[in-house]
């Protein structure tokens, strides 16, 4: 093999020993001697196919069988040609899809007419308990939107210890400007302004006492 090819009218590269292009119908492939080119010495690195014709240069991958005549002819990796032809090396190759072939072409549907969601990373601060009991000094916990779980369990948004007090003892929500409190099925039962609410939510209003175990938390908003 002498390193150099040529191309046909349908843009097909194959080797110059070849008096014809063994891709094309017989006869419809006429070499152009023109755009004979040296396709040596290509890297892995290195463009194929049409991009390749810049540098000169196509990695030579071995013999591949044509199945429009049956003969074992050289191909090589990539897109050879604007045709869509792509080879793989050791493996029969289908003939090319000619250039004006229907093809299925997928989109990101991304219309940059249309509001996109926006997303935050933290939450907004709508609330505070505060309490005595655990601290003569006071203690004060940040509310958030959305849910605040309130018991002794490290992984609760608000973490109390006291001993009393259930692993997940209470929910606190606010959602659409209300901010509403229910009981988690804690073994004390929670209490709002000395009244045991069971298990039923119940609205709260700013200023009001929550009592679970035996911490006693003052309500405060900040909305």
């Amino acid at each position: 093999m002498n390193g150099k090819f040529k191309t046909c009218a349908r843009g097909h590269y194959y080797s110059a020993e070849l008096d014809q292009c063994p891709y094309c119908p017989s006869g419809a492939g006429v070499a152009n001697d023109n755009r004979t080119m040296d396709v040596s010495g290509l890297s892995a690195n290195q463009p194929q196919g049409p991009a390749a014709a810049q540098y000169g240069e196509t990695k030579d991958m071995g013999p591949v069988g044509n199945a429009a005549s049956g003969e074992t002819k050289t191909s090589f990796v990539g897109d050879m040609g604007g045709d869509g032809a792509r080879t793989v090396s050791g493996a029969p190759e289908t003939a090319p899809m000619p250039a004006s072939s229907n093809r299925t072409m997928i989109f990101e549907d991304n219309d940059p007419n249309q509001p996109q969601p926006v997303l935050r990373d933290r939450r907004k601060l709508v609330g505070w308990l505060v309490s005595y009991t655990l601290d003569d000094m006071g203690m004060d916990f940040k509310l958030y939107e959305g849910r605040n779980i309130i018991g002794r369990d490290l992984d609760c948004q608000i973490t109390i210890a006291d001993k009393t007090v259930s692993g997940k003892h209470a929910l606190i929500l606010f959602r659409a400007g209300k901010y509403s409190i229910s009981d988690q099925q804690s073994t004390q039962g929670t209490f709002v302004n000395d009244e045991d609410i069971n298990l039923e939510p119940r609205y709260l209003k700013d200023g009001d006492m929550i009592r679970i175990g035996q911490t006693v938390l003052k309500f405060r908003t900040s909305i």
